[in-house]
């Protein structure tokens, strides 16, 4: 467990921090089992790194100038190094720390000052066939706790994946989210297939603008990224 990989944006002043801990989900596809680094790193994907000793990780930071620091990789919820590292950026470096979680793990230390939970499904069968869980209620009541936090920033993301996770599946999630708040940003991902042997292909930009204004009938704030999208950031391999 722990960090595998750092990227960092000079111009956003982030820091973004890959966890290694094995997830809690089995997502068909997932983007971190093929392609572990930063997809916006360019170059060909480096070998896997190993995991930093927290000495090690915190001697990599002091080069950078960050104020945002961002938990992703696997699943940092199930990570143990995880909270002793938010509170230690915290602590150090007065970080914003920004976590990406797939919302099965509710984090109660509010060491977080925003959360972006990936929804990957409402419906019961279609959660259990992608994620190989039960209770997607889970997820949507944790998400429900988030917001009920005064001085934390949520937001939510799905992927869109053609004939499986479609517009339908978009709607009941947005609808849920309006349900709560209908001004709560929401982001719609277009799914990366990881080669011919994929039984699913890549929503086309048509598609996913057609599932952008079917969420825009209940939330206020929806963007949608694709492989169209032009990448106003870069970002540097730091590990």
């Amino acid at each position: 467990m722990g960090i595998y990989h750092i990227t960092y944006s000079k111009e956003l002043k982030e820091v973004y921090l890959y966890f290694d801990a094995k997830c809690n989900f089995s997502c068909h596809g997932c983007i971190t089992d093929h392609h572990p680094e930063d997809c916006h790193v360019k170059g060909p994907q480096a070998r896997k790194s190993s995991t930093l000793s927290v000495k090690e990780l915190i001697s990599y930071l002091k080069t950078l100038s960050f104020k945002r620091a961002l938990f992703m990789g696997k699943e940092p919820t199930v990570d143990t190094e995880f909270l002793p590292l938010a509170r230690l950026l915290k602590k150090e470096f007065l970080s914003y720390n920004i976590l990406l979680t797939n919302g099965y793990e509710l984090v109660r230390e509010m060491v977080i000052d925003e959360v972006c939970v990936s929804i990957k499904a409402i419906t019961k069968v279609t959660f259990k066939d992608f994620t190989g869980r039960d209770h997607p209620e889970r997820v949507l009541n944790n998400f429900a706790k988030y917001y009920s936090v005064s001085c934390l920033k949520l937001r939510a993301e799905s992927v869109l994946i053609p004939g499986y996770i479609g517009q339908k599946e978009i709607a009941k999630i947005a609808k849920f989210i309006s349900s709560i708040d209908s001004k709560i940003p929401y982001r719609i991902d277009a799914y990366m297939p990881f080669g011919e042997k994929d039984k699913f292909r890549r929503p086309s930009i048509e598609e996913m603008q057609e599932a952008k204004r079917v969420a825009e009938k209940y939330l206020e704030n929806v963007s949608i990224l694709h492989y169209g999208c032009k990448v106003k950031y870069g970002v540097e391999r730091v590990y």
